[in-house]
């Protein structure tokens, strides 16, 4: 949306907002003062479908001057240094994790924020001398990264391979309950052992993170990769310069059956999203002079050969109803054999539009911008009408085996990113090759992503970021609180109820036999 000064004074004389999130926020409204007509060629055929809330992008500005996501390859400072930072290559612990502490507060994003902080156990794990006294130091870096990267969209990866850094940042994550840095467990059953999968099920069960990404699948669609932000698969050493989406519950309002929104209005919306993208795409490449300018592109942290973009869609159970009750059947997605036919006959018409695309900028991926299912986020009234990605709507779960069939059939239209949650009760901490066969099971039958949790926990994944209800609470009183995101999951559970999933009971058990 555009901004105006309105927007300028709101932040300003805001009680609720700290100094810093309102100066990231000004930040914000700067770039959305100017009329995208007027900078980035939008037509106004373009513009009626942003105006009318079918097409969002997110808010991300016009006066482009960085990529959305920046995903760097942080084992050039390992290797090099910095010869920007005026930083040598480390030679120990200490100076490993001070260098890199000094360089995330340098890497930008959407949010000012690294969304990417490294395969973090890789990076650390050479470095790694007496376990006791190192275990110190990760505890107290992991705990720095909370209080200055105050944005849980921020992420760290381990994995597949087990590895005594793995291990202590795992003892580290349990202990300091941070929301920050998200996490990921890139697993592959082949090559994560099973301890390791069990103490980091353990850990995602108590405090919400590592999620398990199927590493073996990502690779297969993305090549050389690496999870950021919620759970997004970008190119390593790259990114995505932008994350447009569709609001599939707004789209299906102004058509009367389900074959108009296939044939005709689908198809129309999705090219001028399209079109939307590489026009932003184009700005950054070519007008922002970020790649000319930026150390992490001069020397070698990024390149702009390893970017893309995505393609992103919210509100398909909302879709999914809605025709659903066209059709005069009294049923819901998630519940509805049908419901899951048109689903599949959304996902199709959009995935075909997408691959028939010739992107701008995004050779990486064979020129072709990447589906990816968006967690949702409160920027508009239409939100409400809008689930996370192709979730089943809270309160509308099917049973467990079920749930897991029925969404594990749509991560296949996803490659730069899906998941789905899961909220377990405190009877599988004690049974965790339970929790990892129900992973395994999963990923066999064509998940992507998934995440498990203790409903009681205060520490909880929202959509694909964590917050702490506590903190939400505190917001919700128009308290100032650390984390930005802390507001985001607020209007998230507001809109999709996400504090109230089924809890999932260990009789409902699911295994891979």
């Amino acid at each position: 949306m555009e901004a105006n000064i309105q927007d300028i004074i709101e932040i300003t004389t805001s009680r609720s907002l700290t100094y810093q999130q309102k100066l990231f926020n000004l930040a914000n409204v700067s770039e959305r003062l100017i009329s995208p007509v007027e900078i980035l060629g939008y037509t106004n055929e373009e513009m009626k479908y942003i105006n009318n809330q079918m097409i969002c992008d997110l808010n991300e500005g016009y006066a482009l001057y960085k990529p959305r996501y920046i995903v760097p390859d942080y084992n050039v400072y390992i290797e090099k240094g910095c010869s920007f930072l005026e930083l040598e290559p480390p030679k120990n612990l200490d100076e490993c994790l001070d260098g890199l502490l000094i360089i995330y507060s340098h890497v930008p994003s959407v949010t000012s924020f690294p969304v990417f902080i490294g395969h973090l156990d890789r990076l650390i794990d050479p470095f790694i001398t007496d376990e006791n006294k190192d275990y110190i130091k990760i505890k107290r870096f992991l705990n720095h990264i909370d209080k200055t990267i105050t944005d849980s969209f921020c992420h760290a990866d381990i994995g597949p391979y087990e590895t005594v850094a793995g291990r202590l940042i795992l003892k580290a994550v349990m202990e300091l309950k941070n929301p920050t840095p998200n996490m990921t467990i890139r697993y592959d059953k082949d090559k994560t052992s099973r301890e390791f999968a069990k103490l980091a099920a353990k850990s995602c069960l108590l405090v919400s993170k590592p999620s398990f990404s199927n590493d073996a699948y990502y690779t297969k669609d993305v090549g050389n990769h690496a999870i950021c932000s919620c759970y997004n698969a970008l190119p390593f050493a790259g990114g995505a310069y932008t994350l447009s989406r569709l609001r599939l519950g707004t789209i299906v309002k102004a058509v009367k059956s389900l074959d108009e929104l296939i044939s005709e209005l689908l198809p129309k919306v999705s090219k001028l999203m399209l079109s939307i993208m590489d026009k932003r795409n184009t700005h950054i490449v070519e007008k922002s002079n970020f790649f000319e300018s930026n150390f992490l592109a001069r020397e070698g942290f990024i390149a702009k050969e390893n970017f893309t973009s995505m393609f992103a869609i919210v509100g398909l159970a909302d879709a999914v109803n809605y025709l659903l009750k066209l059709e005069g059947l009294e049923e819901t997605f998630g519940k509805s054999s049908r419901g899951d036919e048109i689903g599949h006959l959304i996902m199709k018409s959009i995935e075909k539009e997408v691959n028939a695309h010739i992107g701008k900028y995004i050779s990486r991926t064979n020129n072709r911008h990447l589906l990816h299912a968006q967690v949702g986020a409160d920027l508009h009234e239409e939100d409400k009408n809008n689930t996370p990605a192709h979730r089943v709507r809270v309160g509308e779960e099917p049973t467990f085996v079920d749930h897991l069939k029925h969404s594990a059939s749509f991560h296949s239209y996803f490659p730069s990113g899906t998941g789905d949650l899961f909220a377990l009760d405190q009877t599988y901490v004690d049974h965790l090759d339970s929790v990892v066969d129900i992973i395994d099971g999963a990923f066999a039958s064509g998940y992507r992503y998934i995440t498990t949790y203790l409903k009681n926990t205060d520490l909880i994944r929202v959509t694909g970021y964590l917050v702490k209800k506590s903190e939400v609470e505190k917001a919700r009183g128009d308290n100032p609180v650390l984390r930005d995101t802390t507001w985001f999951g607020s209007g998230t559970d507001d809109n999709a109820h996400v504090f109230d999933r089924l809890l999932r009971e260990q009789e409902d058990e699911v295994t891979n036999s």
